[in-house]
């Protein structure tokens, strides 16, 4: 019986510990787009090629709200959740199997209707079962993790590549990127550009 305490042990490990890289991923993921009400409610101004000196050499683009309209980003983040979503249920379905079989094991002990080699026999396959499903867990949340990492060096890269032709073409000297609760703590909307990098942005990478 001990033997078997373990095996149920190792099974909610397994499901705990998806659980919780789930939770940190998705909490990941969100934090992108928070604020994005507020964002949408500032006033905008565009500003027409070569004309930022008109606004001084420094402007910002508002981050929260680059994530949440940047089309190439929402179809990257979409298939990165489809995967996950994917993984996920596989991990999900090995589990309860798991858990079932376990749970019938029990039954039968509790019943009597098997011998101690039986039951040997069952704790071994179970307890190999629980491993491999524990280095399937681990071999699939660091998949995500390096698609996650991926992804956001590529979003990175494309807007950082964007912004080196954008910047001189208007003028500036500097673009800073504002997130509420950064370390930007006041921008003047005359100053915002997101609109207009947005669209630059979206043009530039669509369909990509």
């Amino acid at each position: 019986m001990k033997n078997l305490q373990n095996i149920l042990l190792g099974i909610l490990t397994v499901s705990v510990a998806f659980l919780i890289y789930k939770q940190f991923a998705t909490e990941a993921g969100e934090d992108g787009t928070t604020n994005q009400k507020s964002a949408e409610a500032k006033k905008t101004i565009l500003i027409k090629p070569d004309s930022g000196q008109a606004f001084g050499a420094v402007a910002f683009v508002n981050t929260d709200t680059l994530l949440e309209k940047f089309e190439n980003f929402k179809k990257m983040r979409q298939n990165f959740e489809k995967r996950s979503a994917v993984a996920e249920s596989e991990i999900g379905g090995r589990l309860r199997a798991l858990e079932s079989e376990y749970l019938e094991m029990q039954k039968k002990v509790q019943s009597g209707t098997m011998t101690e080699t039986l039951i040997k026999d069952a704790e071994q396959t179970l307890m190999r079962k629980q491993q491999e499903l524990a280095q399937l867990r681990d071999q699939k949340s660091g998949q995500l993790m390096e698609e996650e990492k991926n992804l956001s060096k590529k979003l990175n890269d494309q807007i950082f590549d964007y912004m080196q032709e954008y910047a001189p073409a208007h003028g500036f000297k500097y673009i800073l990127g504002y997130t509420r609760g950064g370390g930007i703590l006041y921008a003047a909307d005359s100053l915002d550009i997101t609109q207009s990098v947005l669209e630059g942005l979206n043009e530039k990478y669509r369909g990509k």
